[in-house]
C-alpha cells in the first residue's frame, strides 16, 4: 500500500487534516521554518566561520547567498522528517498558501535532502471537502514566491545588522530598526510631533433645541451674514483666526442664546435628498484587525491569534489575505443565510463582488470568511469566548455583504431667527438593508442621526432651550492601533502578515505605548525616529518603503530577478548610506519648553534645559511635557529612580544602558 507523507506547519492543524485524509496518509507538522538564516555567532557552519560577512548570514559580494542552517532545536525534528520520508512514496508540502509558506516548503525539500516525489499542497480551508480536493490538485513549487520571500528576509536581515548598530552606538543597545517597523515609527512621531506643535483656539459653540414634541438640535451658523468660526479657521502651528469668520466672546455667546431663547426659529429652507450606504466588503486580513479593535477591543496581535485558530479549526478561510472577494461557492452561501433570515428581498437580484483598494495588493486568496459551502451560524460552531465573538464577527460581516443597501432621506433645514441663522441635519431609514445584519460600531453616532420634522419654508417653530459651549481646537488625533494599520495598506507599507508583528515590535522596544487605546510615541521613539530620519531618510520614508513591496511582487510574478533587486537596493543603496551614518543621535527639540530639548545621554534619556538636566520617566508621554511639568523635573530629578550605585559618581556606559534596557521594558509591558 503507498503511503504519503504531508507536513504542514501546527500540530492542531496536522490532527485536523489527519482526520479528512485517513489512512493512507500521515500528517506531521514543521512547526514552522525549518531553516533560517543564523542568529549566533555559534550557529554560523565552521566553514563559513573565518569570512568577514558569516555575521551576516549573508554573502554580498557572491549573489547574495545566504547561509541556511537548522537551529538546535529543529534538528530532532528533522531527523524525524527524514526518516518519514524514507518510508513515504509521496511527499506533500502543505504549508500556508502565501510567500511564507512557499519559502517554508522549499526550506523542507532542502532540510530533507528530497530530490524528487514531492509537490506543493495548497488549501485556503480546513475543510475535508477542500483538503481531500488539494490532494489531489498538487502543483510544483513556485521558485518566483521563494525567491520573493527570500529577497525580504535578506533585506530585513542586511538592515537589521547594519542600521541597528547604529542605534546602539548613538543611542543605546537593545534597540532595532527595519523596514516596515521604521516607517511606522516615524508615522507615529510625525502625528505626535504635530499634536507637540499644535497650539490650541477658543472658540464658542451654540446650539438650540427646537421644537414642541420631539425637539432637535440645530447649531448656529452665523451672524447678521458674517459665518461663526470652526475648528478649520485657524491656523493649528498658531492658533490664530486664517479667515474672515466671527469669534464670538464669551459674552456674545451668552447674548446670542438670551436672544434665540426668547423668540422662535423661521425656516428659511427645506431640503431632502435620498442616500444610500453599501455593505462593506467582506474582511481582508488588515480590514478584520481594524472592525475587531473597533469592535471587539482586541489589538492586531489578539485578533490575527484567535483567526489562526478559527482557520487551523475549520471554522474560517486562510487569514492572510488581501482580497476582499468571494468565491461563487461562497457568495451563494452567504446569499442564502441572509434570504434565509431575512426574505429573497434581502439581497439584490445580482450578487456583489469586490476588489482591493489599497496600494499592492495581492489577490490571490478569497477573503476572509466562514468555511465551507454551508456558512454555520454562529450558536452551532460550539465556539466560546473570544473566538465565538471574531466568528461571529466575520460570518455577519460576509453575509452582509451581499446584502441590499441601507437607503434613506438626508434631510437639511436651513432656519433664522432675525439676523441668526442656524442649520439642522438629520437622517431618516426608510430600508436598513444590510445593517439588520451587520452595523459599524460607528454607525449612527451624531447629530445626523436626528430625525427632523417635516415642515414647509416659513414655519414658526418654537426654541425650547439654547446653550453655548467654549471649545478649543483639537490637536491632530492620535493613531489607534486600528487606524495605523488602515493607513499603512493605503499607502502600501507592509503586508497583511505583518501588522501584528510591527506593532508587538514597536511596543517591546519602548517606542510606543498604547494609552486609552491610543499609540503614544515614547521619547524613546521620537529619538529613534529623529536618528532616522537624518541618518537614513530612504529607510523612513513610506513612498520608498511601499516601492520596495511592489519590487517584491514582481519578483513574485518572475518579472524581476532577486539578484538584480537586492544588487540595487543594497549595493548601490543602503550599504553606503550605512557607511556614512552620523554616530550620534539628534536632539528633540521640546515646542511647548523655549530652549528645551530632549537627548541621549549614556544611554538615559534626559531633558536638558538652561544648563540644567534631568532624567525623563518611561511612562510620560511627549505631549504632556509643558513647561512646568519641565521646571517640576528639573528642580527634583527624584521624579524618576535611578540605578541604585554601590559608590558615588556617574554610571558606566554598560550600567547606564542596562538600566535604561530594564526602563524601557518594564514601559512597554506596562501598557
Amino acid at each position: 500500500m503507498s503511503t504519503t507523507l504531508v507536513i504542514v506547519e501546527s500540530p492542531s492543524k496536522a490532527k485536523k487534516i489527519q482526520g479528512y485524509l485517513g489512512s493512507g496518509y500521515t500528517v506531521r507538522a514543521s512547526l514552522g521554518h525549518i531553516r533560517d538564516l543564523p542568529s549566533t555567532k555559534a550557529e554560523i557552519p565552521e566553514k563559513y566561520a573565518s569570512e568577514a560577512w558569516a555575521r551576516l548570514g549573508v554573502n554580498v559580494s557572491d549573489g547574495f547567498k545566504p547561509i541556511y542552517i537548522v537551529p538546535a532545536g529543529k534538528k530532532k525534528l528533522a531527523t524525524e522528517l527524514r526518516a518519514l520520508v524514507r518510508t513515504a512514496d509521496r511527499v506533500l508540502l502543505a504549508t500556508d498558501p502565501d510567500r511564507e509558506g512557499e519559502a517554508f516548503a522549499w526550506h523542507l525539500v532542502a532540510a530533507l535532502g528530497l530530490k524528487s516525489g514531492f509537490e506543493r499542497m495548497t488549501f485556503h480551508e480546513i475543510t475535508k471537502e477542500a483538503i481531500q480536493a488539494a490532494a489531489q490538485h498538487t502543483r510544483p513549487i513556485d521558485y518566483a514566491l521563494v525567491g520573493a520571500q527570500e529577497s525580504r528576509r535578506i533585506i530585513d536581515r542586511l538592515l537589521g545588522y547594519g542600521v541597528s548598530p547604529l542605534l546602539w552606538n548613538s543611542i543605546s543597545s537593545g534597540l532595532s530598526a527595519g523596514r516596515v517597523q521604521s516607517a511606522a515609527l516615524v508615522a507615529l512621531a510625525h502625528r505626535e510631533q504635530a499634536r507637540m506643535a499644535h497650539v490650541s483656539a477658543p472658540y464658542w459653540r451654540v446650539t438650540a433645541q427646537i421644537g414642541d414634541q420631539k425637539p432637535f438640535t440645530a447649531t448656529v451658523l452665523g451672524v447678521s451674514g458674517q459665518r461663526l468660526a470652526t475648528p478649520k479657521d485657524f491656523d493649528p502651528a498658531t492658533g490664530q483666526l486664517k479667515t474672515d469668520a466671527l469669534v464670538l466672546t464669551a459674552e456674545q455667546a451668552g447674548q446670542l442664546v438670551t436672544f434665540l431663547k426668547a423668540r422662535p426659529v423661521t425656516v428659511l429652507s427645506t431640503e431632502c435628498v435620498p442616500y444610500s450606504t453599501k455593505p462593506p466588503a467582506p474582511f481582508t486580513t488588515s480590514t478584520l484587525q481594524q472592525e475587531a479593535s473597533k469592535a471587539l477591543k482586541l489589538s492586531p496581535k489578539q485578533s490575527m491569534d484567535l483567526a489562526q485558530k478559527l482557520y487551523e479549526g475549520g471554522h474560517i478561510t486562510y487569514m492572510r489575505t488581501d482580497s476582499p472577494s468571494l468565491s461563487d461557492e461562497a457568495t451563494a452561501a452567504a446569499r442564502a443565510v441572509a434570504v434565509a433570515a431575512f426574505g429573497q428581498g434581502a439581497v439584490p437580484s445580482n450578487p456583489r463582488t469586490y476588489a482591493a483598494k489599497a496600494k499592492n495588493a495581492q489577490e490571490a486568496h478569497e477573503a476572509i470568511r466562514p468555511s465551507g459551502k454551508v456558512f454555520k451560524a454562529p450558536e452551532t460552531t460550539g465556539l466560546a469566548g473570544d473566538e465565538l465573538a471574531l466568528y461571529d464577527l466575520i460570518y455577519r460581516r460576509t453575509v452582509a455583504s451581499q446584502m441590499l443597501d441601507l437607503t434613506g432621506m438626508k434631510t437639511t433645514l436651513i432656519l433664522k431667527a432675525g439676523a441668526v441663522q442656524l442649520g439642522a441635519v438629520g437622517r431618516t431609514v426608510t430600508d436598513p438593508g444590510f445593517t439588520r445584519l451587520y452595523q459599524d460600531v460607528q454607525e449612527g453616532e451624531g447629530e445626523e442621526s436626528q430625525v427632523l420634522p417635516d415642515v414647509q419654508q416659513g414655519a414658526a417653530l418654537p426654541v425650547r432651550d439654547a446653550k453655548a459651549e467654549e471649545k478649543k481646537t483639537p490637536a491632530p488625533g492620535r493613531f489607534t492601533e486600528a487606524s495605523l494599520v488602515r493607513a499603512l495598506e493605503k499607502v502600501g507599507v507592509g503586508r497583511p502578515s505583518t501588522y501584528a508583528s510591527i506593532l508587538s515590535t514597536l511596543d517591546h522596544r519602548g517606542y510606543t505605548r498604547v494609552v486609552k487605546r491610543q499609540l503614544t510615541v515614547t521619547w524613546l521613539g521620537l529619538l529613534v525616529s529623529a536618528y532616522l530620519a537624518q541618518a537614513c531618510a530612504d529607510l523612513v520614508d513610506v513612498q520608498f518603503t511601499a516601492h520596495m513591496e511592489a519590487e517584491l511582487d514582481q519578483i513574485a510574478e518572475g518579472a524581476l530577478t532577486r539578484e538584480a533587486y537586492l544588487t540595487r537596493f543594497w549595493t548601490e543603496g543602503f550599504a553606503r548610506t550605512i557607511a556614512q551614518a552620523p554616530q550620534r543621535a539628534p536632539s528633540v527639540p521640546v515646542p511647548r519648553v523655549p530652549g528645551a530639548v530632549v537627548t541621549v545621554r549614556a544611554g538615559e534619556v534626559i531633558l536638558a534645559m538652561n544648563g540644567r538636566t534631568a532624567p525623563l520617566p518611561v511612562d510620560l508621554v511627549p505631549d504632556n511635557l509643558t513647561l512646568e511639568v519641565a521646571v517640576d523635573l528639573l528642580a527634583e530629578k527624584t521624579s524618576v529612580q535611578r540605578p541604585t550605585k554601590k559608590r558615588p559618581g556617574k554610571p558606566n556606559k554598560k550600567e547606564a544602558r542596562s538600566n535604561f534596557r530594564r526602563k524601557t521594558v518594564l514601559s512597554s509591558s506596562d501598557s
